[in-house]
């Protein structure tokens, strides 16, 4: 055979997968769908999630009504687990939930006992690396004033983000700080760091921090690339001397590659994740979108789709055993 034959039955071969893909995309009617958030109001997941839902039901067909509903808990693993057992698998919940959820049974398996390769991954809006931050007046301006100083760093709960990148540098780097948990999410975090009750927080993506640059002193990094204007700060895993270790802490920052990602339950049908997917693909190249996300301040849509996340979750799956230990050393 030929390869210009070739080439040309390979083209018709992907015509036809798109076309069904489409086809099946389209014949799942829906009615009104709710995103649900598995943190408190006001931080980003909900703010990013109340800016999706008055845009994604233009890409649904039916255009359905779009709710938003608040169910925070253990850093979203709550509505996890939820979403694993008691939700309807019809289309029409959806849920916004940590990255931290993809291996959250591998580092906490006596809470977190599920699979997380059966969650039906929609997308995700940011891939950027995250910070560890510090109030000005706290006076922990550098790394390694950070790592030798006696202060609160606040957390929504273990299974989150905000408590597992602390828990790293705490315990990869010998830090001396204490992490609190207990708060719904980042902008309670922030208001206890404003009142003077907590002096900092790690696992935050920029536009998390953007409208309180002048009140904030950036630490360090977590996770691969930069962000313009932060090009020179140090990233914390560089600092881990073990192999074992630093693998570990790369297994963490991996899920930085699918920050604020939607999931479906399990048993959704696959033409109703097919369409959820397609619409997102849709939603995050609609200019209104990214016009309305603009106003968070610095957040920088970088979406990655829900093939990519179930691919990369795969690959946090297949690490080896003494990783996956090393791992929940690191954030225990």
């Amino acid at each position: 055979m030929s390869a210009m034959v070739f080439r040309a039955l390979r083209a018709i071969a992907f015509a036809v997968v798109w076309a069904v893909s489409v086809v099946c995309a389209q014949a799942t009617e829906f009615k009104t769908v709710t995103i649900k958030v598995g943190y408190g109001p006001g931080g980003g997941y909900d703010q990013t999630s109340r800016i999706i839902a008055r845009h994604i039901g233009r890409y649904l067909a039916g255009n359905p009504d779009i709710v938003v509903q608040n169910v925070p808990g253990g850093g979203s693993l709550k509505l996890t687990k939820m979403v694993l057992g008691s939700e309807p698998a019809d289309g029409s919940v959806i849920a916004s939930v940590s990255e931290a959820m993809s291996y959250a049974p591998v580092l906490d398996p006596a809470n977190a006992n599920f699979d997380p390769l059966a969650l039906q991954w929609i997308g995700s809006l940011v891939n950027e690396p995250a910070y560890c931050l510090t109030t000005k007046s706290s006076g922990i301006d550098t790394m390694d004033k950070f790592l030798q100083s006696d202060f609160l760093v606040g957390s929504t709960g273990k299974s989150s983000v905000t408590y597992i990148f602390a828990a790293m540098v705490k315990n990869g780097l010998n830090a001396k700080f204490k992490v609190v948990t207990g708060f719904e999410g980042t902008a309670d975090i922030l208001l206890a760091m404003q009142r003077g009750e907590i002096a900092g927080m790690c696992g935050v993506s920029s536009y998390n921090i953007s409208g309180n640059r002048d009140t904030l002193n950036l630490i360090g990094t977590f996770g691969s690339g930069t962000v313009p204007g932060e090009e020179k700060l140090e990233r914390f895993t560089a600092r881990i001397q073990d192999p074992k270790v630093k693998e570990a802490a790369t297994l963490i920052e991996s899920a930085l590659h699918f920050h604020h990602p939607l999931i479906a339950p399990p048993a959704t049908p696959k033409e109703t994740v097919e369409a959820f997917r397609a619409a997102y693909g849709r939603m995050v190249k609609d200019p209104a979108f990214l016009a309305d996300i603009g106003k968070l301040g610095e957040m920088a849509v970088n979406a990655t789709s829900g093939e990519e996340i179930s691919r990369l979750v795969s690959q946090q799956q297949a690490v080896g055993p003494d990783v996956f230990e090393a791992a929940r050393n690191l954030v225990k």
